[in-house]
């Protein structure tokens, strides 16, 4: 299915533009559509002072998107989805099944996203102190990154350009799978030795930087032009663990050169770093 990625802050009213989407899509257009909510996942707001069980929610809604994704029917993703390196990883599902996406940025203020919050049901309010810690938290999109293109940017009080939606989604040539996007056969040793090198180059770095570096500064990645931020002290054990998980993801999307498999790791570690 062609993929509507919602995305902006709490109560911004991501929910509201979703209904309208399917409801457009299924009554307008005539297509079959299929509406994955975070709301209909997460039971209780508190989910978001646990980066554990954040993290698990963020991997429910990876693989329920990899269950309904397809070349024909239309699938609305309604969520936060303020991480960066999280929405590449969605962007790499949508690319492997040979499908278009496109982004809606439902960009209300804080503070009308607040106003709107407290006048919700109690059960289903944020905290003060969680709706601040998602504000601080939230990447929001950048047209010029691939995996975020093409953005639709939304104010509260905007009409949805329904017809320049459907064109991005209907009209467009979806992107061709290439290396970074197709499952990599496990017989492929020099990658998976690469995988090894570059990664563990990576954790070795920021580890050894901390010794002499303090909070703020900016930390070279090799192989790479990107900067790592030091936000807090990270133990090594962390560092690894993510590390683990990157390789698993790797071995399916896997990438032809070095400099591209160490921002992707660079992205992967500073989206789960929460």
């Amino acid at each position: 299915m062609p993929l509507i990625l919602l995305t902006g802050f709490p109560a911004s009213g991501k929910s509201t533009r979703a209904q309208q989407l399917k409801e457009y899509f299924s009554t307008i257009i005539g297509k079959n559509v299929v509406l994955l909510s975070e709301n209909e996942i997460v039971k209780n707001k508190h989910i978001y002072s646990d980066a554990n069980k954040e993290k698990e929610l963020r991997s429910t809604l990876k693989s329920e998107l990899q269950r309904f994704i397809s070349q024909d029917d239309i699938l609305i993703l309604d969520g936060g989805n303020y991480i960066k390196g999280f929405r590449y990883e969605l962007y790499c599902s949508s690319k492997s099944n040979k499908t278009t996406q496109c982004t809606l940025h439902i960009d209300t203020s804080s503070e009308q996203a607040w106003k709107q919050n407290l006048k919700r049901e109690e059960t289903c309010q944020y905290s003060q102190e969680n709706f601040n810690a998602l504000i601080m938290r939230y990447e929001a999109p950048d047209g010029r990154n691939r995996w975020d293109s093409p953005l639709f940017t939304i104010q509260p009080e905007d009409e949805l350009p329904f017809e320049e939606i459907a064109a991005a989604l209907c009209e467009r040539k979806a992107p061709a799978p290439n290396q970074s996007t197709q499952s990599l056969p496990l017989t492929s040793t020099n990658f998976l030795y690469e995988l090894d090198c570059v990664t563990q180059e990576i954790v070795n770095r920021v580890v050894e930087a901390q010794k002499t570096s303090v909070i703020g500064d900016q930390v070279s990645i090799p192989n790479s032009t990107e900067k790592f931020l030091l936000k807090r002290r990270y133990q090594l054990s962390e560092l690894s663990r993510i590390r683990r998980q990157f390789i698993s993801f790797a071995k399916t999307h896997p990438v032809d050169d070095i400099p591209r498999l160490a921002a992707m790791f660079f992205q992967y570690l500073t989206s789960h770093l929460v």
